[in-house]
Parts: structure tokens; sequence; C-alpha cells
């Protein structure tokens, strides 16, 4: 599928979403939401094992476009409710629900509504040029994009709160310090290794990793011992999957199991 405002790259089993307006340093209007929901979309049925959002040029992405032509800019929440039936920010909502793990490659800028992207993915690796800004304050606006539940679950309420409160701009390794993100890797090594990684994903027991996610963001609506409840009945789907029948043959043959996804 053609996308005006996002490219889409397969390789293997790992997928590759970069966000593409980089005059504008990625920033969100309505064509570059329609791409991205529709790329996500497609990611997951073409059976994507590992998922990449990255964005072109020196940013990852600045936030909502706040220069557009008439009716080119972000589109409003109420208009987002009434046509699409979503909440504004959805695309944060359609990465977290995204069956497979995502990655976060944040090469440059990740402010306000792009800030929230980058929270949305299961992990982030920046690379030394990468800042991170809950910029909302500082435009007299509250947080969107989900980064005031996303945020305090990356770093704690009180460290969330600050930065929420006064929009500051941290670097990579603050980021890193604070455990927003996992990996800080040079400019020139980045794309090579974010790529490792994901394949290293990718290479998993793709219907244990979609349980696995699924458990752990919802843990927080239950208790120990239902938890402990959900992970047993999981224990038992995930234990017909054809790949664990290959992990415990590769543990008997003392090899690495090759997992197929299914």
């Amino acid at each position: 599928m053609d996308y005006s405002t996002v490219r889409t790259e397969r390789v293997g089993d790992v997928g590759v979403i970069t966000l593409n307006r980089p005059e504008k340093m990625n920033a969100i209007n309505r064509a570059l939401i329609a791409d991205l929901d529709a790329a996500i979309h497609a990611s997951e049925e073409d059976g994507t094992r590992a998922l990449i959002l990255t964005g072109a040029g020196r940013g990852f992405c600045a936030g909502a476009d706040l220069t557009p032509k008439p009716g080119e800019g972000h589109t409003p929440g109420n208009e987002t409710l009434l046509k699409k039936g979503m909440p504004l920010g959805y695309p944060s909502l359609l990465l977290r629900r995204f069956p497979r793990p995502t990655i976060a490659a944040v090469n440059g800028a990740a402010v306000g509504a792009g800030f929230g992207l980058a929270l949305a993915c299961d992990i982030r690796i920046a690379s030394e040029s990468a800042r991170f800004s809950a910029i909302f304050a500082k435009r007299a606006l509250t947080p969107d994009y989900g980064c005031t539940q996303l945020l305090p679950m990356a770093v704690g309420m009180s460290r969330a709160m600050e930065l929420m409160y006064t929009g500051d701009i941290i670097d990579a390794r603050e980021a890193e310090r604070i455990g927003l993100v996992n990996y800080v890797m040079p400019d020139d090594e980045f794309t090579e290794y974010v790529m490792q990684f994901a394949q290293k994903l990718a290479s998993g027991p793709s219907v244990a990793h979609a349980m696995t996610k699924r458990m752990a963001y919802s843990a927080h609506t239950r208790n120990l011992e239902e938890q402990l409840w959900i992970e047993g009945q999981a224990s038992q789907v995930s234990g017909m999957s054809e790949d664990r029948a290959e992990g415990v043959k590769a543990f008997l043959e003392k090899r690495e199991p090759v997992f197929q996804g299914r």
C-alpha cells in the first residue's frame, strides 16, 4: 500500500514504520494519522513478529503539526470520535494493542504527541541525538497520546509529574538514567543495533509474546490471585503451540530453538 506520510519496510519477520515528514520533524497531521493507522493494521495482518517505529531525518516526531495549511492539521478530538469512534491520540492505543513486540527507535526529538507514541511502544532505544519532552505545559495544554498513563508507568509518578509540569527537554542519557529508554546507542551504530534487537525479538515465540504482552499491560486491573489464574490459563494455551513443542525439542537436543511464531 502507498502512503504519503509514512514509509514501510519488511526485513524478514521485522516490520519498520518510518514517520516520513522530515521537513516538519515528522509532526502529526491528518494524513499521518490515517497512514499510521493503516500501516499498523497492515503490519498486524501480514504476520509481522516485531515492529519498529522510527522517524525520517533528524527527528522522531515533533508532536502535532502547529503550522498546517487550513484543514491539514491534527484531527480534533471531537472529529476523531465522530468519524472513527476513537479517542484523541488513538494511534498510541493501536501500538499498545499490537500483538507483537514494538520498539520505538528514537532517532531525534520525541516531543508532545510524538513522546506519547514512543511511550506506547514496549521498548525504547535512543540514539545519542535523541531528545524527549512532554512539552504540553509550555503550550498551556494538558498531555495527550496516553502520556498521563504511559509516562508514570515508565518512570514512576513523581518523575513523570515533574516532566509533565515543566515540559523540560531531557537528553538520551538522562532518559536512560531514569528508565525512560532501554538503551542509548551512538548515532552511527543506532540503526544496525535496533534492527538486530528487533530480529532477536522476531525470532521468539510469537504466541507466548502476544499473551505475555496482554497480561503484563492489564495486570494492574487484577490482584495477585487473579493474575495467577490468568497466567495459568495462558500457560495452557501457549503450551499447545508449535513453538512450545520446538522449545522442548531444542532443549532435549541441546541447541537453540527455531521458532516459527505459531
